[in-house]
Parts: structure tokens; C-alpha cells; sequence
């Protein structure tokens, strides 16, 4: 006699399988359209995450609304915590100067609209700066840089802002993700996992640099076979050698929010 081995499906799983054998050739499938509605979709998967014969897709222009609201989500929380308000010296001399601006452009939620080439980004990115021209005009500059003020969130713009932002910033992710994760199974465990999703959101502000690195550290734990829990440990110690120094205080605190949001999100 061989060797036995026990698999262990989750509900959803399961479903699917059912789903997969029962669909007929029209379409019609009556017991695998019931057993999820009685389970409920309590696994979602984004056709961002993984196709269905395992590779990695890349749907940029049309983010699915699983993937899109978890990082809608966590990205929101990363510019509230992480991200700076309104600066533009070039135009509002009362905004503050330091040599290490120099390369800078206008800049708000970590978006600089020169140095990060936002316009050519993305259509949202072309958005998100056309709305703030709009208030110069409407106000003229004066005006403008009297309100508009240093670190300035964008008063009752920030939501729709905030929104512009983060679906420029989503973009980014997906060509990151499409350059430096390779294997469909360590985007499925980011993006099935709050915490990890953060870390990779707040990666995408760091840099394609950072990005890569951090997802290589996942993705070699992913083929080790580590937990998720694993593998938060290793995103938090990726960012803790990384970012030392001044930017210590920083990172414990990028940390703790990734801690938090993981533990918030597991049902």
C-alpha cells in the first residue's frame, strides 16, 4: 500500500471544485452557484491575482473589486499615516526650503509631480493635479498659497484627492508586482493578506528598489513554505535593516500599522 495523504479544503475551495465539475456546457450550474451562496465568498480572488491556469495576469486598467477595495483600503491608511500634505515652494514661497528639496516638484500624498512624473503616470495622476491647478485659477495664487498652506490635505478635496492618488499608486503596484513577483503564489499570499498587502502598497512609495527587494524576501519564503505570520515577521525585518537611523522611528511605526491591519482583517 502507498502512502495516504489527507487534503484539507476550505469551504471555498471546496465550492469552487464543486463549481468546476457541476458547470455544464451552457453555462448552468445550479449546485455551485447554491453552495456559495450559503458559504458566501469568503476567499475572494482577484483576477489580478492569479489566472485560472496559474499565471500571473495583469489586468492594470480594470483592477477587480476584491484586489481594488482591499487596496483602496490600505493605501488610504499608508497616505494618512506615512504621507505628507501640500508643498510647493516653487509657487508658494511661504512653504518651507531645504537643499534636499531641490529635485522636487509639487508634492502631496508622497506624489511629486515632477520628480515622480504623476501626469505621464497615469490618467488619475493627470486628474489629481488638474483639480489642484483648478483651485489656483478659481482662487489665484495669492489666495491659493494663503490657504493652501504647508502640509495642507486639500480640505474638501482630500477624499476625491486621496482616491486620485491612491488608484495612481495602484498602477505603479501592478507593474512592480508584474517585474519583480514572478511566482502567482506569493502574489496570492500579499494580496489575501492586509498586512502584507500594506507593506507592499507603503513598498511602492519606497521605490522600485525597495519593492524589489521586499518581494524577493517573500517570495523566497513563500517557496520555503512559510506562514503568513512567517511572513510578516520577514516583511517587518526587511523594513527594520532597511530603514535605519532617522528613519527608525518611522519604520517602527509602518510596523505596528502593518501588524494592526493584518489582525484587523483576519475574520
Amino acid at each position: 500500500m502507498g502512502k495516504k495523504f489527507i487534503v484539507r479544503l476550505t469551504e471555498q475551495e471546496l465550492a469552487d471544485l464543486i463549481t468546476k465539475q457541476l458547470l455544464d456546457p451552457k453555462g448552468s450550474n445550479v449546485l455551485g452557484n447554491f453552495i456559495k451562496g450559503v458559504l458566501g465568498n469568503k476567499s475572494q480572488t482577484s483576477d489580478l491575482s492569479s489566472s485560472s491556469d496559474g499565471k500571473s495576469s495583469s489586468s492594470s486598467s480594470s483592477p477587480s473589486g476584491s484586489v481594488e477595495s482591499k487596496w483602496m483600503d490600505v493605501t488610504k491608511k499608508v497616505i494618512d499615516n506615512f504621507e505628507g500634505g501640500y508643498w510647493n515652494y516653487w509657487e508658494c514661497k511661504n512653504h518651507p526650503w531645504h537643499s534636499m528639496y531641490k529635485k522636487s516638484g509639487e508634492t502631496l500624498f508622497g506624489l511629486d509631480r515632477k520628480a515622480g512624473n504623476i501626469e505621464n503616470l497615469s490618467p488619475e495622476g493627470k486628474e489629481f493635479f488638474r483639480l489642484i491647478d483648478e483651485e489656483k485659477k478659481k482662487m489665484g495664487m495669492s489666495e491659493f498659497c494663503s490657504k493652501w498652506t504647508y502640509d495642507y490635505r486639500g480640505g474638501n478635496l482630500e477624499d476625491k484627492l486621496k482616491d486620485l492618488a491612491a488608484k495612481t499608486m495602484f498602477r505603479e503596484y501592478e507593474k512592480n508586482m508584474s517585474n519583480y513577483v514572478k511566482d502567482p503564489e506569493t502574489k496570492k499570499r500579499i494580496e489575501g493578506n492586509e498586512g502584507l498587502l500594506l507593506h507592499m502598497s507603503y513598498a511602492t512609495w519606497n521605490g522600485p528598489g525597495y519593492f524589489k527587494k521586499f518581494a524577493e524576501q517573500l517570495e523566497r519564503a513563500v517557496k520555503e513554505g512559510k506562514s503568513d505570520e512567517e511572513l510578516l515577521d520577514i516583511a517587518k525585518a526587511g523594513r527594520t535593516n532597511s530603514f535605519t537611523g532617522a528613519w527608525a522611528k518611522a519604520t517602527t511605526k509602518v510596523n505596528n500599522l502593518i501588524d494592526k491591519t493584518a489582525s484587523s482583517s483576519i475574520a
